[in-house]
């Protein structure tokens, strides 16, 4: 498979992991929402490691591999964030539109991190 289709199924899975976020406002159908919330950290997850394995093959010889590299470190722990904000909602720890806020401040970093691969 191509970068373009791990990148195309990478930003799928961010659409549903935020649309489970949106779902946090109804309590008829947060259930629902967080199941999309789920499948969309799954698909984005697996689609991330799919994209740095096909990044990785242009690397030269001998150059540090790509999973080592800070931005993504950076990237996985706030990727758990994300799968954590909503365990917070429902027990109440933190009011839901703060998580919601919480979560694009979150979506927001993950995607400077993504597009421009700060080496620090």
């Amino acid at each position: 498979m191509s970068l373009q289709f791990y990148h195309y199924l990478h930003l799928i899975g961010l659409i549903l992991v935020f649309i489970g976020f949106g779902g946090l406002f109804t309590s008829e159908s947060a259930k629902k929402a967080m199941m999309w919330h789920g499948i969309g950290l799954l698909i984005s997850f697996v689609s991330a490691f799919g994209m740095l394995s096909k990044m990785s093959k242009g690397l030269p010889e001998g150059s540090p591999s790509l999973y080592t590299q800070h931005w993504v470190i950076v990237k996985m722990v706030l990727w758990l964030v994300l799968g954590f904000l909503p365990v917070l909602a429902k027990r109440r720890v933190i009011a839901a539109p703060l998580v919601v806020l919480i979560a694009a401040i979150t979506g927001a970093a993950l995607a400077y991190l993504g597009y421009f691969k700060p080496q620090f």
